[in-house]
């Protein structure tokens, strides 16, 4: 699995993203008040690199092999891994500009990660290859013009600032994005099991009653004949 997570993850475009969201961050730290619509950014942003981490370029070549898609979106769940702790870092180092909301802030990055690889894994169990280089292309501006923009805002705060009030209600935004985060982790896990991915109880129960099954055979086999 480390093989195939060093082959397949595209690290060059997630240290690059990583950089990118510290960047981002450390700038809304430095003038929030101007600069704040940059949070959005660094979400999309984090949102389009995950994506892209689950992109499988040889795909006509990998799907058909023994190797699953879970087993094969476990391994890339490194680079995933790299970018959210990349995220996390960044939040806790420009949290004196996240108006007394970081924790919010950091959810906000794990629910669209969350989202970005339920979205790309859905798309390649349909065959597409590399579903998540068109997300990305997609993701990035549209978030960032809905940070600067923020339509909605007392309706549909996904990105409030400041205190709240006619900035976006905090705690809304924040649980709208905790229901996101926990229905894009059961839309994945659904997806992966339609895909076949998981192994039932029962064939669980068949493998190890065939491994004592086995066992009994050898253990016989051994016993000298009187």
């Amino acid at each position: 699995m480390r093989h195939h997570a060093a082959r397949a993850v595209p690290w060059p475009l997630v240290a690059v993203a990583a950089l990118l969201i510290a960047g981002l961050l450390a700038a809304v730290r430095l003038d929030n008040w101007t600069l704040w619509p940059l949070q959005g950014t660094a979400v999309a942003l984090l949102a389009g690199a995950v994506g892209w981490c689950l992109d499988e370029p040889a795909a006509a070549v990998v799907d058909p092999a023994p190797r699953g898609l879970a087993w094969r979106t476990l391994a890339r769940a490194a680079g995933i891994a790299a970018l959210l702790a990349a995220w996390s870092a960044a939040v806790w180092w420009a949290r004196p500009g996240l108006y007394g909301h970081p924790w919010t802030v950091l959810v906000q990055g794990y629910a669209a990660a969350a989202v970005a690889t339920a979205w790309v894994t859905w798309r390649r169990t349909r065959g597409e290859a590399t579903p998540g280089q068109r997300w990305a292309i997609a993701v990035i501006p549209a978030v960032t013009v809905w940070a600067l923009v923020r339509p909605l805002e007392r309706r549909l705060p996904v990105f409030p600032y400041a205190s709240g009030g006619d900035y976006g209600d905090w705690s809304a935004s924040g649980t709208g994005w905790l229901l996101t985060g926990a229905a894009a982790v059961a839309a994945l896990a659904l997806t992966l099991a339609r895909d076949g991915a998981w192994i039932s109880l029962p064939h669980v129960a068949l493998v190890f009653a065939a491994r004592r099954t086995l066992r009994g055979a050898r253990r016989r086999q051994r016993r000298p004949a009187r």
